[in-house]
């Protein structure tokens, strides 16, 4: 769920031009710029699946007890929210959806050792 939320945010976000332009750049490289129409409906996704990571990074500290993951996940999703609507910086919105990212990959990774080493132990 954390993963599909990370991820999905960044997409969403790629997809909309003028709110997230360098975001944009890499979407329309993917062939996302044809989604530039529905613009306000891939924003409010973007911040919706950015609740969706935090919820899912939640959930699995609730089994993995990892609590620098999830820490990371919700100071993450507060920079996207303050740069959105407090600070207005792209430079504090594009570090909360690095850390998102981040904070997702580790917990693939993580969750990954783990259950190579019971399988080789």
């Amino acid at each position: 769920m954390e993963k599909l939320g990370s991820v999905g945010a960044v997409v969403a976000a790629a997809a909309c031009p003028v709110c997230f332009p360098k975001l944009a750049l890499i979407g329309a490289l993917l062939g996302l710029g044809g989604l530039g129409a529905y613009e306000g409906q891939l924003f409010l996704a973007a911040q919706a699946l950015v609740v969706v990571a935090v919820v899912g990074h939640g959930l699995s500290y609730l089994r993995h007890h990892n609590a620098w993951v999830v820490c990371a996940a919700i100071a993450s999703a507060a920079a996207v929210f303050a740069g959105l609507y407090w600070a207005g910086s792209e430079a504090l919105i594009y570090a909360g959806f690095i850390g998102l990212v981040i904070a997702s990959a580790t917990e693939f990774w993580t969750r990954r050792r783990r259950l190579q080493g019971a399988s080789h132990g």
